[in-house]
């Protein structure tokens, strides 16, 4: 029962600290970037739909079961990403690779948009910037909350 409901927490408090940190991230860098113009560019606008797009609205709520699914993946690692001093820095690194640079989807700033698409990295300035801003917030708070919820069930 304890380890269910130690389990589900992790999960609440992965799942929403992504959200959090996703849309903060977006939102910051979609202005900072600029990104209804990038979209716009050769390279972009028939990738990309415009971010004024009503189905663009669904990336915010399609976040919690990403964040569900996330938190599955990562949980049997947890003690490896909460225990140490550069926890969190690991956890980071797995996820920049896995999730930014590595993912396999032929994006800009992917190494498979580098090969399959004629954008190569494309603006360096548009997403993976995002990718790792937000990452590095999220794994941080994430490493900080969880070792926060050990020190209190070692107390207990």
């Amino acid at each position: 029962m304890m380890r269910e409901k130690r389990f589900w927490g992790y999960v609440g408090r992965f799942t929403l600290l992504h959200l959090v940190t996703y849309v903060l991230a977006g939102l910051i860098f979609m202005y900072i970037s600029n990104y209804a113009d990038a979209f716009r560019t050769p390279a972009l606008r028939d990738y990309m739909r415009p971010i004024d797009d009503p189905i663009v609205s669904l990336g915010i709520p399609l976040q919690v079961p990403r964040g569900v699914l996330l938190a599955f993946a990562l949980y049997p690692f947890r003690s490896i990403f909460v225990s140490g001093h550069w926890g969190w820095l690991k956890l980071w690194g797995v996820m920049w690779v896995l999730m930014g640079i590595g993912a396999v989807v032929a994006a800009p700033g992917t190494l498979e948009g580098l090969v399959y698409t004629k954008f190569g990295f494309g603006n360096p300035l548009v997403g993976l910037p995002e990718v790792t801003i937000q990452m590095l917030a999220f794994t941080w708070l994430l490493y900080k909350w969880e070792q926060r919820v050990d020190q209190r069930t070692h107390i207990d």
